[in-house]
């Protein structure tokens, strides 16, 4: 088995939030001014890291007019420093104003942007067209957070298709130009469990969701495919359509998941619906667990997989902990003849206002493996970079016994309080707060 990779990335969100908002990740935490930055990401012993060069900030008004200074900065001072970049042109993001999800020409505009990408960047070995984009589609097409706002599945059929189709197409543009290039592609990895029969049906509904964007772009959804149904009858996806993308299929060559303790859910019927909540604050389920789930994706897919990105919203001690269980996870399927490349480190200089989605301009901040410093400040080590460092070194994160909020029995809320707090507009990433301060 090939030597296990490790990755330490920045958070370099660019959502359009809805018609006239938007979220620069990299503005907001200064990744896009900072100079030194590949100097701190190399100080951890990591040997890749995910850099973005996002079709927002490189083409924001002409998609003929193409900046990539700035992005050739971070990868020439990554280079130099012996990191290998994974590079990213959309994440989370609808694409520039002249174009969003919906768009039929957004897969021929973003098709023309990854060869640019490629053309100004021809050593570049690794790419991620899209991140997460089942993800990205989910909350700007079902639950209505990210534009264009809709809780429509037409809405989240179209945004699928056309993000399979830019990647795909973005593939073979960018293969024009660099023969060897890999495709890794990057979606979260979700669990589902149904507190009652109602709604068991669509707990396994959600389960088979989870691996679509992959199974699309690489050609495996076909009529006998368990989703093909709702795909053309909810959806409005004609199997024309599915047949192109079996026609064009591009097989990723590296599949990282990205796992959070919100990826994780729990189902029960409420007022004759379906509802869910974080399956973390259910007493009696169990604490998020990224291994079983990355070994049922491994066996699903048939293609190598690694885990893109750990990092939980919690004290430094309890984020090292978050580290150590994922490292613990995969050494484990590794030792158990699992295909896992490798593991990433997130959040490299922290992140803001995740707690909302990016909907709420609060400032709450997050330190990831360095401190959160905006664009004026310095980011410092945190207990994670040295737990970074010593997995480099050894392989394995010692946690000093330290226990997160996600295993500790205090996290858990009645479904009442949980179904209150969302009527009160309480962000499920509020999750250090109590319910009753919360409700207060």
């Amino acid at each position: 088995m090939m030597p296990l990779e490790l990755w330490a990335s920045p958070e370099p969100t660019f959502a359009r939030i809805d018609a006239t908002t938007v979220r620069d990740q990299s503005a907001e935490t200064g990744l896009d001014v900072r100079l030194d930055d590949a100097e701190r990401i190399a100080a951890l012993g990591v040997s890749g890291s995910r850099v973005p060069v996002l079709w927002e900030r490189v083409a924001p008004d002409d998609p003929h007019d193409c900046d990539f200074r700035e992005p050739a900065r971070r990868l020439e001072a990554l280079r130099a420093a012996g990191i290998e970049p994974i590079v990213t042109l959309l994440h989370h993001g609808s694409g520039p104003q002249y174009t969003d999800l919906l768009d039929p020409a957004f897969p021929l505009w973003f098709a023309e942007y990854a060869e640019a990408a490629a053309r100004a960047f021809p050593w570049v070995r690794r790419w991620t067209p899209i991140n997460e984009p089942l993800t990205t589609a989910r909350f700007a097409t079902l639950y209505g957070v990210w534009y264009p706002n809709m809780r429509d599945d037409r809405g989240f059929g179209r945004a699928m298709i056309n993000q399979t189709l830019a990647q795909q197409a973005a593939m073979r543009r960018i293969r024009r130009v660099i023969p060897a290039a890999e495709f890794v592609l990057t979606e979260d990895l979700q669990r589902f469990a149904a507190g009652d029969d109602a709604v068991a049906a669509y707990a396994e509904f959600l389960r088979e969701r989870v691996y679509l964007s992959v199974e699309l772009v690489a050609g495996r959804v076909g009529a006998d495919h368990p989703l093909a149904g709702f795909l053309t009858e909810r959806c409005g996806v004609n199997a024309g359509e599915l047949a192109m993308l079996q026609r064009d299929a591009a097989v990723p060559d590296l599949v990282a998941f990205n796992h959070y303790p919100h990826s994780e859910r729990y189902l029960f019927t409420h007022e004759g619906a379906p509802a869910d909540v974080p399956s973390a604050y259910v007493d009696g389920e169990p604490a998020p667990r990224a291994g079983p789930l990355l070994r049922a994706a491994a066996a699903r897919l048939r293609l190598p997989v690694a885990v893109g990105e750990v990092h939980v919203h919690a004290p430094e001690a309890e984020r090292v902990r978050w580290l150590a269980q994922h490292a613990a996870d995969v050494s484990e399927l590794r030792a158990g003849g699992v295909d896992v490349r490798a593991l990433g480190a997130w959040a490299a200089f922290g992140m803001v206002d995740w707690h909302s989605l990016l909907r709420r301009r609060e400032r709450v901040t997050e330190d990831g493996i360095y401190t959160f410093a905006g664009p004026n400040g310095i980011p410092q080590p945190t207990a994670v970079a040295a737990a970074v460092r010593e997995l480099a070194a050894t392989g394995t994160v010692d946690d000093g016994g330290v226990r997160g909020w996600w295993e500790r029995s205090d996290r858990a809320r009645s479904l009442e309080q949980l179904i209150a707090m969302r009527d009160a507009g309480i962000p499920e990433g509020d999750h250090l707060r109590t319910s009753d301060e919360a409700l207060a």
